[in-house]
């Protein structure tokens, strides 16, 4: 391993510049694949140096704010590599997001373009754009000369990352350079990276922890194997990859984890890295038999990646704890008086060092609020309050024990209910909306109680076409309940514990938004107009544990589907039909209808073709002409 640090005093320099170093160490060895494109290190550095070039002739610099907007591809590293070069800090915008949501987060941080590819340009929404793999047109020869280049200093901001906000609009966690060199190298007391290492890359750019399985490696010499989009919603074909990529480190959620557990994975992981969601033991177990180390992780967002740590043994029982802070970091048990509590009593878990970031952009009263001086620390420190619940074992462990507001994760990300309710009031027919995390099995599904307006026409189907404007899929409720009045508490507020559990999931309408109540019938391969239908809507109703089979219309995600229940689809499909789909293919396909066609379309091109009908014997009658 490189001289790099894993603990405190943290390299002064940068991140692209502890990349360039390891570059300039092993400029051929491969640094980032995906699919059949790879990139060297020199490869990797030079068209990072190129497209940072080009965003500072177009004036970026430390202070600038750059959206990113790239698939899941090597164009994505190039990209961010690329802002940090050029002084300025990245905004990564999603582009499954919804438009209006990605509007939002680029007005908010005030972006000054974005970087993008052409698979990816038409979905940016912002003026100024960049395209990596389009030349730019007049573009000087030789780079830009370093007298216009402003490099950005340790507490120059390095990257806005949009969360879940429970005013209504997602906020940005603004993070500086010192944050983030820190919040990377941090975890290399925990995976102890070496140069032969090979990571497989599947969280979103929108998400913190992308920054360790893309830049740790780097930093050190190993290599990055990036799944595509298609192979990150398939268990079976993110098996296959981590197979034949020789991949050793992963880090993901609890929710691929088990996607691959379900497509058959066998392990062989050197380290295997669970966070985002809570480690359930039955999974820590089943990880822990397929990988020689198992880590269950821990970090909010606004102390810059990963806080904790906890190396998975036979030993845990019951809750999984999330372990010890990592380097540069202090963690607080405080009660509402902000005072510390004894070992093993119950308190709200506050969390300082060198990775609590600065704040939230242009949003000064709720950084005040969360954000506050470190009374146990040097001067100058500042403590971040997560609003987590957890408990010190007797061993020093930190063990999680829920929240202590209304925040939940869901599959992964961090959703503020209070986020989805006022969006959701902002539709006429709503009066008020209540937004309920709701355990179902082994997972948690949000549930919306809506008060409609008096005398207004408030249908489901109306508030889920609403919902699905502005919030990602994620943050979109299973199920809707309509309340005539809500239950209060003694003081008047409305009492959450006391509305009512939803019933048996609902199959929600019987079809799509807007398509007039005439689903597309479907065509089994024998000719019938619903035999596929039949067969996939009691599929449906296994995975998704509804009463009543579904109509054509209805839609998969709408009645509380994940990406481990398409998951299930495929595998239940392959039983019943003798045929493989596509997961990201049945992921696009949300209705009972249009999945069938897919199914349908797949049984009918495994057929073997018929075969020719024998030609005519000869005639050889007598009289017969030859």
């Amino acid at each position: 391993m490189p001289d790099l640090p894993t603990g405190p005093p943290w390299p002064s320099c940068g991140l692209y510049e502890l990349i360039a170093r390891q570059a300039d160490r092993t400029p051929a060895r491969e640094a980032v694949r995906c699919g059949p494109h790879s990139l060297n290190y020199r490869e990797l550095i030079g068209a990072a140096q190129t497209a940072a070039d080009r965003l500072v002739r177009r004036g970026a610099g430390p202070g600038d704010r750059i959206a990113v907007t790239v698939d899941r591809s090597a164009d994505l590293p190039v990209a961010l590599l690329a802002v940090l070069r050029s002084g300025a800090a990245f905004v990564p915008v999603d582009p499954a997001y919804p438009p209006e949501r990605q509007e939002h987060m680029l007005r908010d941080a005030g972006a000054l373009l974005t970087v993008t590819n052409r698979r990816c340009a038409d979905r940016v929404r912002t003026p100024g754009v960049l395209v990596l793999d389009e030349e730019e047109p007049g573009a000087p020869a030789g780079g830009t000369p370093e007298a216009l280049r402003r490099s950005a200093g340790p507490e120059d901001l390095a990257y806005l990352m949009y969360t879940s906000g429970s005013t209504g609009r997602p906020k940005g966690v603004a993070v500086d350079h010192r944050c983030l060199v820190k919040g990377v190298l941090a975890m290399a007391s925990v995976v102890r990276p070496g140069p032969d290492d090979v990571w497989l890359a599947l969280t979103s750019a929108s998400f913190d922890p992308v920054l360790v399985e893309l830049f740790l490696p780097l930093m050190t010499g190993g290599s990055v194997v990036m799944a595509e989009e298609q192979q990150i919603l398939d268990g079976h074909a993110l098996g296959e990859l981590l197979d034949g990529s020789g991949a050793d480190v992963l880090q993901a959620t609890p929710l691929i984890w088990s996607m691959l557990l379900d497509g058959g994975w066998r392990g062989g992981l050197r380290v295997a890295l669970c966070g985002g969601e809570p480690l359930t033991p039955s999974l820590a177990a089943a990880l822990s038999q397929r990988s020689r180390e198992v880590w269950n992780i821990y970090g909010p967002t606004e102390t810059t990646i990963w806080s904790t740590a906890h190396r998975v043994t036979p030993a845990d029982q019951g809750v999984v704890p999330v372990g010890r802070p990592l380097p540069d970091t202090e963690v607080h048990l405080l009660d509402g008086d902000r005072r510390p509590v004894v070992r093993g009593e119950r308190g709200e878990v506050w969390i300082g060092g060198g990775g609590v970031a600065r704040g939230y952009a242009g949003q000064p009263a709720l950084t005040a609020e969360r954000f506050v001086p470190d009374p146990f620390g040097p001067p100058g420190g500042r403590l971040y309050r997560t609003g987590d619940l957890g408990r010190q074992r007797p061993d020093g462990t930190l063990e999680l024990l829920g929240r202590a507001d209304h925040q939940v994760k869901i599959r992964g990300h961090r959703v503020e209910p209070g986020e989805i309710e006022s969006w959701l009031a902002e539709e006429p027919s709503v009066a008020e909306a209540v937004v309920l995390p709701r355990q179902d099995g082994d997972q948690l599904r949000l549930v919306a109680y809506v008060r409609p307006q008096r005398g207004a026409v408030c249908t489901e189907a109306r508030l889920r076409e609403h919902a699905e404007i502005r919030l990602p899929r994620p943050m979109l409720p299973a199920a809707y309940l309509m309340v005539d009045t809500w239950p209060r508490t003694p003081n008047g507020k409305i009492d959450r514990r006391a509305l009512p559990e939803p019933p048996a999931r609902a199959t929600g309408p019987a079809t799509g938004p807007g398509d007039g109540g005439d689903a597309a019938p479907d065509r089994s391969t024998d000719g019938s107009t619903d035999g596929t239908v039949r067969t996939l809507a009691g599929i449906w109703q296994e995975v998704l544990s509804i009463g009543t089979p579904p109509a054509p219309g209805a839609d998969f995600f709408a009645l509380g589907g994940t990406s481990l229940d398409i998951m299930r689809m495929v595998t239940s499909v392959r039983a019943r039909f003798g045929v493989r789909l596509n997961a990201a293919r049945m992921m696009r396909a949300t209705t009972l209808a249009d999945q069938a066609a897919l199914v349908g379309a797949a049984v009918t091109a495994a057929a073997p073709a018929p075969e020719p009908a024998p030609e005519p014997a000869p005639d050889t009658a007598p009289g017969s002409q030859p």
